[in-house]
Parts: structure tokens; sequence; C-alpha cells
């Protein structure tokens, strides 16, 4: 069985289309638990009529107050799940027919090889879309200008390449992670962390679901092969330097609360890397280096040293 977890908020305009992507999946052996985060539009009212028309497939909450953010709202229905498998989704994508039965297959493939008590997290590509389901690029992947391989432990520190609409973790996984802290950058980010340091992170090379873009994602698909965007982003220093903080924020927190689980190799890369800010200008970037703490991209990397 699989609990797909869906955190929802205003999402009247794309929610249905979502909820009728699930229902449709190839693979049946699963569950869907939308959790409303206090909408003030009919997102809840759309969500409830599917619960009370699919009361075997769909379990419909509401919050009662506010949580402040997506990442948030996810952190709060970890326990609602209690399959073997745990799926996160988004209110106003479309998932592919296939999406569930692809990326089982490749948690399969993954469980043969390192066994069902390693965490494992499977994450896949996306084509990204507009709000009229246009496509905008076929690869989110390589609109980003990401590397799938690019997923050690040191790399995800700094860079994440996990989208949490695509992501299922098995049992083992939900066994290690209990909650995201608030100084987590975003839940995708924190489960891409966990895998890395205690068990294996899978990848499948094929788009699973169309990403939407729209006014009110709050984490969108940026062209990051575009000159003007980088550009932008570099002469944006203060929001740069700003993200780049948050990782070490981020680092520091998962030190504390892992700290004494972590394989001595991880715990030697985390403390290095929470050390980075304390360090001057040349020391910080022999440290990356050394640690091979880079991000992907010539654009990026310029922006780690300019801001480090």
């Amino acid at each position: 069985m699989i609990t797909i977890l869906m955190a929802a908020y205003n999402g009247e305009r794309y929610i249905a289309e979502q909820i009728e992507s699930i229902l449709s999946q190839s693979e049946t052996d699963w569950k869907l638990v939308i959790q409303d985060d206090c909408s003030v539009d009919d997102t809840a009212k759309i969500a409830q009529k599917y619960a009370e028309k699919y009361p075997s497939k769909i379990n419909f909450r509401e919050r009662e107050n506010p949580s402040g953010s997506a990442k948030n709202n996810f952190s709060s229905m970890l326990c609602y799940s209690n399959s073997e498998y745990m799926m996160t989704c988004d209110q106003d994508d479309i998932w592919m027919p296939n999406k569930i039965e692809v990326t089982l297959k490749k948690m399969h493939e993954l469980e043969k090889k390192f066994g069902k008590d390693k965490p494992l997290l499977v994450h896949t590509d996306l084509k990204v879309v507009d709000e009229k389901l246009n496509v905008i690029a076929v690869s989110m992947f390589r609109r980003q200008n990401l590397s799938s391989i690019r997923d050690g432990f040191n790399n995800l520190l700094v860079q994440n390449i996990v989208t949490g609409c695509t992501m299922m973790v098995n049992q083992a996984f939900q066994d290690v992670v209990q909650e995201v802290p608030e100084e987590a950058i975003m839940h995708d980010w924190w489960f891409a962390l966990i895998a890395a340091a205690f068990g294996e992170i899978g990848f499948v090379n094929e788009p699973t679901l169309l990403y939407r873009q729209h006014n009110n994602n709050e984490v969108g698909a940026k062209n990051a092969r575009s000159i003007v965007y980088n550009l932008k982003r570099l002469l944006k220093n203060k929001q740069s330097k700003s993200v780049l903080l948050h990782t070490y924020t981020q680092a520091k927190i998962f030190l504390d609360i892992y700290g004494k689980q972590l394989p001595l190799t991880f715990l030697k890369i985390t403390r290095a890397y929470v050390s980075i800010p304390s360090y001057r200008k040349f020391k910080r970037i022999q440290m990356i280096h050394k640690y091979d703490f880079w991000k992907t991209g010539l654009a990026r990397r310029c922006g780690q040293i300019l801001f480090s």
C-alpha cells in the first residue's frame, strides 16, 4: 500500500484535475490523504466532495490553524502514513497515468539491491508546463541545469536536486524521519539529506508528471540555463547570499538532530560545511573545493565564490 500526502492551500483552480489524475493511475494500491491548510477559497469543499465520493481511497482533513507553509503542512501530515511506501503530492500538478507504477518499480529495484531495511528514496524528472498545460520544457532537470548523479551527501548539503512532488520513500525511511524542522529549507531537501546520509537515492530519468507553473507557485522551475536569469541571480546578491546562509542553518539543525547517528564520514562532512561561514573568504573556497561542496553549473559556482 502507498500513502499519498497532498498538502492543499487555496488550490481551487487545479486541485480537482490533480485528484482526477491520481484516480486514473495504472497502479491502484494507494490511499490519498488531503490536508487543507485553512484555505479561503473552495479548496476544502472540492476535496471533501472527492473524499465523500471515494471514501475507501481518499481521506480529507482540515487544519484548525494555518501551518504557515507547504513545508509545515507536509511535516504535520507525516503521522498519517502507516503504509509500506509514502509519496508527497502538490495540489496543482497532473500525474501521468503510470507515475506511481514507474516510481514503485524503481523502488523495488533499490530494495532488491540494498534491502528493505535501508531507508530508500526515489525521485523522477518532471515535464514543466504553464497554467494551461502547454509544455515549457520536456525536462526540468535540463531546464534547471541539474545533474541526477550529484546526489551525494556533500552535494545535497549545498544544493537540492529532489523535487517533492516526485518522491516516494519506503517504510525504513519513514522510521527515520519524524518531522521536518522549521530550519529546513523545504521538506524534499530535508528528505534528500536523510536518504543520502542513511540510505540510498534512486532516480527515474523520465518525467512522471506535468509540473504546472503559475503565479501562486511556492517553488518554481526557473530556467537556470538562461543567461538573463543567471545575471539577475548574480545581481541579487542579498537574496543569493541569504539562500546560501540558509543551507548552513539547515546543515546545523541536521547535525543537531542526527549527529549521533551519522556515519563518521558524513559527520565530518557536515561539521566541515557548518564551519565554512566562520572562515575568511579564501579558506571558505578551499573548504568548498576540498569537500566538493560545489553547486552544478558555472553560474552557480561563480555565485558561490562571490557570496561565500
